[in-house]
């Protein structure tokens, strides 16, 4: 068995087509679903890795060589361990928030706090509209 622990905000199924249908069409021969929702508010208690689904080695072998696969275990988002894990130990090196597409929600730590704070002044020279 091996685990996996997804920092993705949704589900992802990793599907694998065969064109041997009538006509040509794709038709889904495999897929595994990597369960997501990390960050997400929900009932229940997440782990600190992220979501954790549990594969067969068999699914691991075909799920390894998927590229959207490879994709999320390279950009961070995906960690994969065998046997049990301690999850405090494996959390320490993985992506929770991706600053460049801003996909995740808005955390504290997002905030900087250097003790400035910004007003907005009104216009000058402006009557305000009647109603």
């Amino acid at each position: 068995m091996h685990h996996i622990y997804s920092t993705l905000a949704n589900n992802n199924e990793y599907i694998r087509y065969t064109n041997n249908g009538p006509g040509g069409v794709n038709i889904a021969e495999r897929s595994v679903v990597i369960k997501g929702g990390h960050g997400i508010h929900k009932k229940g208690i997440g782990t600190a890795m992220g979501v954790h689904t549990t594969v067969s080695d068999e699914d691991f072998e075909w799920l390894k060589d998927d590229y959207s696969f490879k994709q999320h275990m390279k950009n961070g988002y995906i960690q994969v361990k065998k046997g049990e894990v301690n999850t405090e130990v494996a959390a320490a090196d993985m992506v929770t928030r991706d600053q460049r597409t801003d996909a995740c929600p808005i955390v504290p730590q997002d905030f900087k706090d250097d003790g400035k704070k910004e007003t907005v002044k009104p216009a000058e020279g402006k009557k305000p509209k009647a109603a």
